[in-house]
């Protein structure tokens, strides 16, 4: 027996923005399913099969519960980047070190002490990046400076800093990565970027190689930035409605872009569109669509989103977990019913026993889609 996630909920706003505390004596407990795409191991269920229903993740606490909520969920082709509250960071699937797969979720080669506070995480295709206010780690592999630890370096088994960053008297906000590039707010509101420049998505010098954090020129102070496979949008305040798409027009990215964003809660961007939720639960998209990618105009008002690389997740205002656009790995839910054209209606087994939970979280990936509960309060 499955069912919907139907409930009257309370959320709180900006949930994966939030930065990391301290660890504390009270304990909480979270449950994570995930489903999609699993050959490598990356969802974190102890197998490398792909899984179309929400399936518990495998974790080294006990009954693979998490100790503290989920802050952030990043995930790369083939791995899959957690960070929680309590400033822990979990890793799943390809390790990138002599091909080693990691089928649950462990700890990460993290230096030692640990970073601290860890603010935001990211990842690209095979690289990964964890970011406190005063620097960025990053590990895996990356042939076009995805790891921005200098020219010529294209490995790192471990989590290394990146050399020079940030400038003197600024501290890193988030971090943001797609395919092949990456980019870090900074609380000044200037925006750096590295990885894949090619197209112009860290600004108006094309580079195919960009192997060091370098400005990224916006004429407005940046609070969010996000990265499509080609491209980079760069946010103002939602009061003010300001952006900037750099890149490529591929799909119509920048030329089929709203006039202002004026009101945006949250936003995501897949390899070729852009998923944007307003203040009042209604959503705003553009970009490529041949996989109904874009965002469905009957879900009624939505709390919060994911966007995956082609997919995206949606928790609407009545409790349900939606999900829709390219889903062939089962990341939107049964293949049967993702032969629908509009959202699917995500189902939770009964086997879990989450009646007495909410949803706190949502996560999308490169095909890979994430789901967090808690006890309500």
């Amino acid at each position: 027996m499955t069912r919907p996630w139907l409930s009257g909920l309370s959320f709180p706003r900006h949930h994966h923005l939030h930065s990391p505390c301290q660890p504390t004596t009270s304990l909480k407990m979270t449950t994570l399913l995930s489903f999609g795409s699993n050959g490598s191991g990356q969802l974190g269920l102890s197998h490398q099969e792909d899984v179309s229903s929400p399936s518990l993740v495998f974790t080294p606490y006990p009954s693979s519960t998490l100790p503290s909520s989920v802050a952030q969920i990043a995930a790369g082709g083939n791995h899959t980047l957690l960070l929680l509250t309590n400033n822990q960071v979990l890793y799943s699937g390809d390790s990138h070190n002599n091909n080693k797969i990691t089928p649950t979720f462990t700890p990460p080669p993290l230096p030692t002490p640990p970073p601290t506070p860890i603010r935001s995480i990211s990842a690209t295709w095979s690289a990964s990046h964890i970011a406190t206010p005063s620097q960025i780690w990053a590990h895996g592999h990356g042939t076009k400076g995805e790891l921005a630890l200098g020219s010529g370096i294209t490995s790192a088994t471990s989590f290394q800093p990146i050399p020079n960053f940030p400038p003197s008297n600024t501290t890193i906000v988030s971090i943001s990565a797609s395919m092949s590039h990456a980019v870090a707010v900074l609380n000044n509101g200037q925006v750096y970027g590295w990885g894949a420049g090619r197209k112009g998505q860290l600004g108006p010098e094309p580079s195919p190689t960009v192997s060091s954090p370098r400005l990224v020129s916006c004429p407005f102070p940046v609070v969010k930035a996000l990265c499509g496979k080609e491209f980079t949008l760069l946010l103002g305040p939602p009061q003010t409605g300001e952006f900037l798409v750099l890149g490529s027009d591929k799909f119509g990215i920048k030329s089929n872009a709203p006039s202002d964003l004026k009101g945006w809660k949250d936003a995501g961007a897949s390899w070729g569109s852009v998923i944007l939720l307003k203040e009042d639960g209604s959503l705003i998209s553009w970009g490529r669509d041949d996989h109904q990618q874009l965002a469905p105009s009957d879900i009624g008002p939505v709390e919060k989103i994911a966007v995956g690389s082609e997919h995206a997740l949606a928790l609407t205002r009545d409790g349900k977990v939606l999900a829709w656009g390219w889903g062939e790995h089962g990341n939107c839910g049964s293949l049967e019913e993702n032969n629908r054209e509009r959202a699917n209606v995500i189902q939770i087994p009964d086997e879990y026993n989450l009646e007495d939970q909410e949803v706190t979280a949502l996560g999308a990936g490169c095909a890979t889609s994430w789901i967090a509960f808690e006890k309500r309060r």
